[in-house]
């Protein structure tokens, strides 16, 4: 696969990094927006465009699966310039060194990197925030896009932004242990989902998991083991029927509201 046109690729369960992606677009023009699952079944993706950018959200301090698989895949020519964003409702720690590092093993370089907050939404850990403070989050990021597109723009070099809370990276460090396991495990993670009675049957989990990790036979949805912990399926549910151990029977769902179910499905 060649990437000829400028572009952002972007992972995005519950609409966060969409919406980023699509706010850096909206002031750049005439960017090409590539969901990374479109092309995670690629052999190769050679990268001749002046401007790439990476948008992803931040997992246990790390970059999802997935996009580590894309990136491996990646040629990028030399004169390329290479922006990523992480979107974090957490703690980013160091994701962005850690992806400037897998880049460099591709003898790549990263020419800037973001951290943007955003809504968190990692509902096997807590519910979501109230719509105004979610929307004091959205005016922030409108501002942010503002200077990173300026960055972009002039192709300035910047170096990767790290968490405000030094806490973060130093329990991200100590911890490394814990979350590679976590990691490690990630995609079997899935077995913690179940359905209550509420599910109908709607096939909406079925078709948002951006890597067909879900299948609704007769009675219900199945988790197929290659989970990304997105949370688009539980967190989409109309009916909140689906849950992750017992954890989640209480907790407020989140839905970018600035993004619409066809996005995430398309």
């Amino acid at each position: 696969m060649v990437i000829k046109k400028d572009t952002i690729i972007y992972f995005s369960g519950t609409g966060n990094s969409l919406q980023v992606a699509k706010d850096i677009n909206s002031e750049l023009i005439d960017f090409k927006l590539c969901n990374v699952s479109s092309i995670i079944m690629e052999e190769k993706i050679k990268v001749e465009g002046k401007i790439f950018g990476i948008v992803f959200p931040v997992f246990y301090a790390r970059l999802p699966l997935i996009l580590e698989k894309v990136l491996q895949k990646l040629e990028i020519n030399k004169d390329t310039y290479v922006f990523a964003i992480a979107t974090h409702g957490g703690a980013p720690a160091e994701v962005l060194t850690k992806l400037r590092k897998i880049l460099k093993s591709k003898d790549i370089v990263l020419n800037s990197g973001f951290l943007m907050h955003m809504p968190g939404n990692n509902i096997f850990s807590y519910g979501a925030s109230s719509v105004k403070k979610q929307n004091k989050i959205f005016q922030m990021e409108k501002k942010k896009v503002k200077k990173i597109v300026h960055i972009i723009r002039e192709r300035k070099n910047y170096k990767c932004e790290l968490s405000k809370i030094i806490i973060d990276i130093i329990i991200d460090r100590v911890f490394i242990k814990t979350t590679d396991k976590i990691v490690k495990y990630l995609n079997i993670r899935d077995k913690y989902f179940w359905v209550n009675n509420n599910c109908n049957r709607c096939r909406i989990c079925e078709r948002i998991c951006p890597v067909n990790n879900i299948q609704i036979n007769t009675d219900k949805p199945i988790w197929k083991h290659n989970c990304e912990q997105c949370a688009a399926c539980i967190q989409y549910c109309p009916r909140e029927a689906i849950q992750w151990g017992e954890k989640t029977i209480k907790r407020k769902r989140y839905k970018n509201p600035n993004i619409n179910l066809i996005e995430l499905i398309k």
